[in-house]
């Protein structure tokens, strides 16, 4: 054979075997990725079934994660939830604010920042909001991604503001601007016709109106319940007085809804918001809120479908660049076991989860939350998705900022009862402020101590193991998986 023949063959061969491997991955390529889902179907639609398309050398087996038989506080629970993590051994954990708080603080996740800084990985168009409360809640290192967030906006109808010539609402007004704003409407007209001017979608509680609408003035001010450091109650003080006079005042003015829900009428015809006799609503939850949108572009309320505006507050008086109202308890954090064999894999998901594609899709219509990634085009029934990242939203707060779930639930439960009691006494003109708040702080406290002895008892007395039960395995044939489009 010449030597141009035989050099000539060795390439062939050398470009043939070349070509194989360029063909397919060998089976020993393919990552398995064991990633925590509480809802498969979910998890599918939002990210599996794209990351797939995508992804071939990376396969994902949902699997659901164990009921933990444990109270949170228990000193035993982090424990409990690592060890059913550790017998599954699961990649990618889909965690509680309160679960992502924990297991950060016990080293069980992996830190995030080397790998962003090792891939180059863009998280500066992630809302920093997000950004800063999952560092914050790591101790000062990023351990996961949140891709959606919930927060508090306020949405209102631009024509109504155009028919009586007031000035819309802006991003950063505080409870009294808006209050102030709502008596601009005419009051006047009986209860079928007449215009208010917020806030909520069915009206304020009308058995209690003054103990909510103080509630949300004195929470968006920063006000609790509860010191943690010190565990006294904390409400005879000037701050929930002033939110509750203020409360009273509003209520007074007759601009403000107030009929509750009512479980006998239909549902959409009681928003009066969607039917345009609201000037304005504040929502809790975007994902909520769309389904109002909805009522009002289908033209079921009998009134002409209207242009809506939305702003972000109402902010603190004392700083208007802030809003308390960064909300993640129906949305989930991805993170990383920190000892993980499939770490490459695992981190790849998270990076999809987290990126542009998947942001593109969720702001279509953010049913499932808005997407953390900014920087989508979305401009569902006229609304530019943008103003949700206007203004730091900080974590939105309850009674008390309790992220290690201290109080126990049952003091909750007496705490109701007993700021109910005590404010419709005011309401009655039977009570003052002061005597009122003096008596909430009283009995609240009593509420306190007695709930933390009963639980620092039952822990004494021991319990139970907890039963872990079977973790239920949904691996997804992702061959055979029907594709369900995005809506």
């Amino acid at each position: 054979m010449g030597k141009f023949n035989f050099i000539s063959l060795l390439l062939i061969g050398s470009l043939i075997i070349g070509l194989a491997g360029c063909t397919s991955l060998p089976t020993g390529n393919t990552s398995k990725l064991k990633v925590m889902s509480r809802d498969k179907k979910e998890f599918n639609t939002l990210y599996g079934d794209m990351f797939h398309t995508q992804n071939d050398s990376i396969k994902i087996q949902l699997v659901e994660p164990k009921n933990i038989e444990l109270e949170k506080n228990d000193s035993n629970y982090v424990q409990a939830l690592q060890q059913s993590i550790e017998e599954k051994q699961l990649d990618v954990l889909q965690l509680s604010t309160y679960d992502y708080n924990r297991l950060s603080e016990a080293g069980f996740l992996l830190d995030l920042e080397s790998l962003v800084v090792r891939d180059y990985y863009n998280i500066d168009t992630i809302y920093p909001s997000i950004t800063r409360f999952l560092r914050d809640q790591g101790d000062g290192r990023l351990y996961g991604f949140a891709p959606t967030f919930q927060r508090q906006v306020i949405y209102y109808n631009i024509d109504l503001f155009d028919q009586y010539g007031i000035e819309p609402p802006r991003d950063g007004m505080n409870w009294q601007e808006l209050i102030d704003l709502a008596r601009l409407f005419p009051s006047d007209g009986d209860e079928q016709s007449r215009i208010y001017g917020g806030f909520t979608c069915f009206g304020l509680n009308k058995e209690n109106p003054l103990r909510e609408l103080g509630l949300m003035i004195g929470l968006s001010t920063g006000l609790r319940a509860i010191n943690l450091d010190t565990m006294q109650v904390t409400m005879d003080t000037e701050g929930w007085k002033q939110a509750y006079q203020q409360a009273q005042e509003a209520l007074s003015t007759n601009a403000i809804n107030v009929r509750g829900y009512n479980s006998d009428e239909d549902f959409d015809a009681q928003q009066l918001f969607a039917k345009g006799q609201q000037a304005m609503l504040i929502a809790h939850e975007p994902s909520w809120a769309y389904s109002v949108l909805d009522y009002i572009k289908s033209g079921k309320s009998e009134v002409k479908p209207f242009r809506v505006g939305m702003v972000v507050g109402p902010t603190d008086a004392s700083n208007r660049e802030i809003t308390r109202d960064l909300n993640l308890s129906n949305d989930y954090i991805y993170a990383i076991r920190a000892n993980s064999s499939n770490v490459d894999a695992a981190w790849e998901l998270l990076k999809f989860m987290q990126g542009n594609e998947v942001a593109s899709k969720l702001a279509k219509r953010p049913d499932h939350g808005i997407p953390s990634r900014m920087g989508q085009t979305s401009d569902y029934y006229g609304i530019n998705l943008d103003g949700f990242y206007h203004l730091t939203s900080v974590q939105q707060g309850g009674y008390v900022d309790d992220p290690k779930e201290i109080i126990p639930d049952e003091f909750y439960e007496k705490y109701e009862e007993i700021t109910y009691r005590e404010l419709n006494q005011v309401e009655k003109s039977r009570k003052s402020f002061d005597e009122a708040l003096q008596t909430i702080q009283r009995d609240a406290q009593v509420a306190l101590d007695e709930a933390m002895l009963a639980r620092k008892v039952h822990q004494e007395n021991g319990r139970e193991e907890p039963d872990h039960g079977m973790v239920t395995d949904m691996t997804i044939n992702w061959d055979n998986f029907r594709k369900v489009p995005f809506k």
